[in-house]
């Protein structure tokens, strides 16, 4: 991710209108094997996805070396973990707190905890509302370290559909 400090005030940042379900897919996209990347366009708030390093080589505009593109690196895994933990800690249903908490302590959390969360229909859909807003916190916090205010748009629904988060 982008470490640069935000610019001194929400003035300095520059407008931009950036689709939030693609930037928060790809602040959470981990693919330490293949190698690809995604990539903010700084001009259109288009978020590319470049599947292969070697498509690189051959795009039209290469993201490496365009000062309009800045690389969308994904969030460290112990921050996911910590909206998990921080959905489990609001919640009103003692007994599913309780059954949620020890799927984060359990081997695979992340597994354990939508499994845990699929034999419960109506805080599973919360949990889709929490961690969509809880991403955007980060996905605007993400912006503003690259000087941009966004102005979200999103092309999906909010709640993912079986199967997915």
């Amino acid at each position: 991710m982008n470490t640069a400090g935000p610019p001194a005030d929400d003035a300095a940042l520059r407008p931009l209108t950036i689709d939030l379900d693609d930037l928060a897919f790809a602040l959470t996209w981990h693919d330490d094997y293949q190698g690809s990347s995604h990539w903010l366009n700084l001009d259109t708030g288009e978020v590319v996805f470049v599947a292969d390093p070697g498509d690189l080589d051959s795009m039209a505009e290469d993201p490496r070396d365009d000062q309009r593109f800045v690389r969308i690196d994904a969030i460290d895994s112990w921050q996911s973990f910590r909206i998990m933990e921080d959905f489990v800690e609001q919640l009103g249903d003692a007994a599913l707190a309780r059954r949620l908490g020890r799927a984060l302590a359990q081997r695979k959390p992340f597994r354990h905890f939508k499994d845990e969360l699929a034999r419960h229909l109506a805080q599973r859909e919360a949990w889709f509302a929490f961690e969509h807003a809880a991403l955007e916190r980060l996905a605007r916090q993400w912006c503003a370290a690259c000087g941009v205010a966004p102005h979200w748009t999103s092309r999906r629904k909010h709640a993912a559909p079986d199967g997915e988060s």
